[in-house]
C-alpha cells in the first residue's frame, strides 16, 4: 500500500476515472481530481476519499480549451506542492464518418482526445522534474487504438497516437525518474447497464464472458503507478477480457466486419449536407 503520495486523475467523476480515483484513495493516495460537467460524481469521490482519511480536491476543467491543462496543473501545484502520479483519462467519445466529418469537429476532437492529454502530461512532468519527484504518468487509451472498427477512424487514431507518444515520453523522461505507461481498456461497463439488454451481449462476444468493470482498470492502474512497477515504462497494457484476441468479434457488425447500418446513415447524412451546401 502506498502512503503519503498524491495523484492527479482527470475525468474522475464517473466511469474508469472514478474507479481509478477510488482505488488510489484506498491505496493511500491524496487526490486531485478533475471533472468536465458531472460535479456530483466528483463530490462523491471526494466524500469517499475523505472518509478514508485522504485529502481530495476537485477541479472543473474542459479540455477542449487548450489553456485548461496548464491552468489545472497550476491549481494542483498551489494546493499540493507536488504530485507523484498523473492519470490522463478525461476525454469523451464522439463518432463520425469520414464522409461527414468537418474541420471544426476534427479540431475539437483532436484537442480533447490527444492534444490535451499531452498538455496535461507535459505540465505534470514539468512539476515532477521541478520537484525532483520520481513519478509516473498513465494514459487511458482504448482497444480502438489497436483494433479498427467502421466508425472510429478518428477516435481510434488518436488513441493509437497516444500510445506511440507515450513510448517517446518514457525515453525522454527516464533520466528524471519519471515513468510513462498506458492502459488500453476494452468494453468497460461505465454506466451500469444490464448486459442482457444490449444489442450485442458481451457475454457472447468476449472470451472472459463479461464486460469489464471500472475496478478491472483501477487495479491495474494502481499497480502501474506503484513502486512495484518501477521497472515498467513505455508499455501499454490491454485489459479487455480477451476481446481483441479473435479480431473483430462475430456479430459486432452485421454483416461482419462492416457495419452497414453506420455506412448507410453516413451516406444519407453526406448527401443531405451536399444538398444543403448546393442551396446556399
Amino acid at each position: 500500500m502506498e502512503h503519503g503520495r498524491t495523484a492527479l486523475v482527470t475525468g474522475a467523476s464517473r466511469g474508469i476515472g472514478q474507479g481509478i480515483a477510488l482505488e488510489l484513495a484506498g491505496a493511500g493516495y491524496d487526490l486531485a481530481i478533475s471533472y468536465r460537467n458531472y460535479e456530483e460524481g466528483a463530490l462523491a469521490v471526494k466524500r469517499h476519499a475523505e472518509a478514508l482519511g485522504r485529502r481530495c480536491e476537485i477541479y472543473q476543467a474542459d479540455f477542449v480549451d487548450t489553456a485548461a491543462p496548464e491552468k489545472l496543473l497550476r491549481a494542483v501545484e498551489a494546493d499540493f506542492g507536488a504530485i507523484d502520479a498523473a492519470v490522463m483519462n478525461g476525454a469523451y467519445d464522439n463518432r463520425r464518418s469520414i464522409l461527414t466529418a468537418t474541420a471544426d469537429w476534427m479540431e475539437t476532437m483532436a484537442h480533447q482526445l490527444y492534444i490535451s492529454q499531452m498538455l496535461i502530461a507535459g505540465a505534470a512532468a514539468r512539476l515532477m522534474v521541478r520537484t525532483k519527484t520520481r513519478g509516473a504518468l498513465l494514459f487511458i487509451t482504448s482497444i480502438h487504438g489497436r483494433q479498427a472498427n467502421t466508425n472510429d477512424f478518428f477516435y481510434g487514431g488518436m488513441k493509437a497516437a497516444i500510445e506511440r507518444s507515450c513510448q517517446s515520453l518514457a525515453i525522454e523522461l527516464a533520466p528524471y525518474g519519471v515513468r510513462a505507461n498506458c492502459i488500453a481498456p476494452g468494453a468497460i461497463n461505465v454506466r451500469g447497464a444490464d448486459d442482457t439488454k444490449l444489442k450485442y451481449p458481451y457475454a457472447n462476444l468476449i472470451p472472459a464472458g463479461r464486460r469489464g468493470e471500472p475496478e478491472d482498470i483501477a487495479h491495474a492502474a494502481a499497480f502501474l503507478l506503484s513502486d512495484q512497477a518501477n521497472y515498467i515504462t513505455g508499455q501499454s497494457l490491454c485489459i479487455d477480457g480477451g476481446m481483441a484476441l479473435p479480431g473483430q468479434p462475430e456479430g459486432w457488425a452485421e454483416p461482419h466486419p462492416v457495419d452497414f447500418g453506420f455506412v448507410k446513415a453516413a451516406y444519407e447524412q453526406m448527401m443531405k449536407n451536399e444538398e444543403e451546401r448546393n442551396h446556399v
